[in-house]
């Protein structure tokens, strides 16, 4: 692929870098989805962004599996250590589709933008101007579901897991901006500064949830290098397993708190 030869894998392992790379590829895949399928624009873009994508994220888990495998003892620092740069990636990578696909609901027309990115809308429980939020224990278990389903679906197709991934930062970002829209078209302010406004009380949401999913994806993609490269029960891959199970724990808890924060979020909207 042409751009996989422009955009390296050391050269992504840049936070900024992340971030231009998955905003670039964002708006190619919304463009060449309009263009190609016009009356499934929202669905058929992010698979363009997530073919793009999968390259680049491939060799990270590589790269990353190869530091895993390093020996040591185990300890929360070690285990931050040996991830942070990866889970800094994929975050960053998470803001820049978030961005991308909130300035295309910010910045087309409202009727065009909520049939294009139909799917999204209708993931989030949004039809029309309606909107319709679940109780805690349901929002919580779905919740939870969606983080086990990233991780199950980074252990079996590795970075192909990116597809999960964008879809869920998609929604986030034509979501977010629905409301955000919607208020501002309200009040007569400009939709964009009251982007920005609001963002920030978004972001605990966002950071919260977003991190436990993504740390879901980067365990599922080392577990699934270290199955194909070490032998089932030696000790590299036995401490391969035992930080996946510490990683999947934080993350179930992040997703927990995450719950509570968008319920909050969602009341005051």
């Amino acid at each position: 692929m042409v751009f996989e030869q422009l955009f390296r894998a050391q050269w992504v392992y840049k936070k900024q870098h992340a971030f231009i790379l998955a905003l670039f590829y964002s708006v190619l895949g919304i463009v060449s989805a309009r263009l190609i399928f016009p009356s499934n624009t929202g669905l058929m873009s992010i698979a363009f962004t997530s073919i793009l994508l999968i390259p680049s994220l491939a060799e990270l888990l590589r790269i990353e599996t190869d530091e895993e495998l390093e020996p040591g003892p185990f300890s929360f620092r070690r285990l931050w250590n040996d991830h942070s740069d990866i889970f800094q990636v994929y975050v960053f990578l998470f803001l820049g589709i978030f961005v991308a696909y909130s300035a295309a609901m910010l910045l087309m027309p409202q009727l065009r933008a909520e049939q294009l990115f139909g799917a999204q809308l209708q993931a989030a429980g949004i039809r029309g101007q309606a909107v319709f939020t679940g109780k805690m224990l349901s929002l919580l278990l779905n919740n939870a579901l969606v983080f086990i389903v990233a991780f199950v679906l980074s252990l079996v197709y590795g970075a192909g897991a990116v597809l999960f991934l964008t879809w869920n930062a998609s929604v986030w970002g034509i979501v977010f901006s629905f409301f955000i829209r919607r208020a501002a078209v309200a009040s007569g302010e400009d939709p964009v500064v009251a982007f920005w406004r609001e963002l920030v009380p978004f972001l605990p949401h966002m950071v919260t949830e977003g991190a436990a999913y993504i740390g879901a994806a980067i365990v599922g993609g080392i577990v699934s290098k270290a199955v194909l490269r070490e032998d089932v029960g030696s000790e590299r891959f036995n401490r391969v397993l035992k930080d996946a199970l510490v990683f999947l724990v934080i993350g179930l808890v992040l997703v927990m708190i995450a719950g509570f924060v968008e319920l909050k979020w969602y009341a005051g909207r």
